[in-house]
């Protein structure tokens, strides 16, 4: 299970990048907010409005009727061919999940914390994809998690799993929607236009499911138009130095890709939900080892804010989901973010940004070593973060920036206690050509555990990572 998660997350970053790279619309370099050599790929547009694919006229009806049947499809599956314990339900065990109401589970942390989302995210764009807005496609995503847990599994319903399946859902149903969005592309045909609808159906079954049952998939119409979208591919070494022995190291080979979805500083455009995200994925590979990262955040409201003269600022409330996994730790958290972002023209040649942010954790979660005393593969509950970064942007030359991240998790199922996560990343980009530029990054994973019962327990490791971000 652990191989197949990551190379399913691997083969979505891979899909993404080759797809942006191989499309003629990405020659067409927007550089507006980032300095000369990174490589971008970005399409811009004078309207107000973006552009749905064939977007649907509102049914109500037909995504109820959809999630309901992809959960008594996957019911199906796991009974009868995967002959699983947890799905062999009766009237009985409906009643009994009624009655002992919700818990928290057992299941693996890769199970509640990465396919939970998924299948979160199904049930979001099986309303969105049938011409739903964000907000009303919300409450199918609730809607199907809470038939599942109550009446798909012979075992108590698990509020982890809720939470997780539903925000998280939200959060990745709407980010695949607008990418799934940006790849279709109605006027194309033949084998670009197979590539693309498979690519989109890809990344989100239930609009390739829709768009299959509607005929839209093979329906000629006019060329998409596209938001601003940047995409930002790197590749290099990724190389741990671990603190138990500071003269061993691993070498991993890195593969990255950002996607930023519309200008963060155009406030005025964010008229709904994720008009602007920001997408990092990773995945680093060693023999028998990797180290993989997904970071998601949204906008759900922001404004500008009159502070310092020739500044820009920005306040805004996002909808995020961190994964990560290393040596140091696993980590999953789906927050409520509050940001304050700063921009200011130090000189006509110099520019600083600021970032601050506090999050709420809605749910969270983080291995432990003690979790199995507990009978649990990880220690789980809400928490809270906070974050901090600095970037200065020389123009012609680069860029240097540094980050830093620390949760915290209140323990509510595993190991009593509290669990403390950092992540610091400090680096330097050097600008080779207005499409390429080296870069060197330094990081920092530390963990602290402060445990009722147990010995408190304290680890970190360091890294160096060196990368090249091109362009095509």
């Amino acid at each position: 299970m652990k191989k197949n998660i990551y190379k399913l997350t691997f083969n979505f970053l891979v899909i993404i990048c080759l797809f942006f790279i191989s499309q003629d619309i990405i020659a067409q370099d927007n550089n507006q907010n980032l300095p000369p050599g990174l490589a971008v790929y970005s399409e811009s547009f004078n309207s107000e409005q973006t552009k749905i694919i064939s977007q649907p006229e509102k049914n109500y009806l037909l995504p109820a009727v959809e999630i309901i049947g992809l959960n008594l499809s996957l019911g199906a599956v796991n009974t009868y061919i995967f002959d699983s314990d947890f799905a062999k339900i009766s009237w009985r065990t409906i009643k009994d999940n009624f009655k002992t109401g919700f818990v928290s589970d057992d299941d693996r942390f890769l199970m509640n914390q990465f396919l939970h989302p998924f299948h979160g995210a199904n049930y979001f764009n099986a309303a969105r994809s049938n011409g739903l807005s964000f907000w009303e496609s919300a409450p199918y995503t609730i809607g199907g998690s809470l038939m599942w847990e109550l009446f798909m599994e012979n075992k108590p319903p698990s509020y982890n799993d809720l939470i997780t399946t539903s925000f998280s859902g939200i959060t990745l149903g709407e980010i695949s929607y607008r990418v799934s969005n940006l790849i279709i592309d109605e006027s194309s045909t033949g084998f670009e236009r197979f590539l693309r609808e498979f690519t989109s159906t890809v990344i989100n079954p239930m609009l390739g499911f829709n768009r299959l049952i509607r005929g839209d998939m093979w329906k000629s119409g006019s060329p998409n138009i596209r938001p601003d979208f940047k995409l930002i591919v790197s590749t290099g070494v990724h190389n741990v130095f671990f603190s138990k022995n500071i003269n061993e190291s691993k070498a991993y080979l890195t593969l990255r890709a950002n996607l930023n979805y519309s200008d963060r500083f155009d406030v005025d455009k964010h008229t709904k939900p994720f008009d602007y995200f920001s997408l990092h994925t990773e995945v680093n590979i060693a023999e028998g080892d990797e180290i993989v990262a997904i970071f998601a955040s949204g906008v759900i409201t922001d404004s500008k804010l009159e502070l310092f003269d020739n500044t820009d600022n920005i306040i805004g409330l996002y909808k995020e989901i961190d994964l990560f996994i290393n040596n140091v730790y696993k980590l999953t958290a789906t927050s409520a973010t509050g940001q304050l972002i700063n921009r200011v023209l130090l000189s006509n040649s110099l520019t600083m940004e600021n970032n601050i942010s506090i999050s709420a954790i809605l749910m969270g979660g983080t291995n432990s070593q003690y979790a199995v005393e507990e009978e649990k593969d990880y220690n789980l509950g809400p928490g809270a973060s906070g974050s901090i970064g600095v970037k200065f942007l020389f123009n012609d030359l680069g860029e240097v920036y540094s980050n830093y991240k620390r949760y915290w998790i209140h323990t509510l199922a595993g190991a009593e206690g509290n669990e403390f996560v950092g992540l610091l990343n400090t680096g330097i980009n050097l600008h080779l050509s207005r499409k390429t530029a080296l870069g060197l990054e330094f990081l920092l994973y530390e963990r602290y555990g402060d445990y009722k019962y147990y010995e408190n327990y304290s680890s970190s490791n360091t890294a160096l990572r060196f990368f090249i971000y091109h362009s095509i």
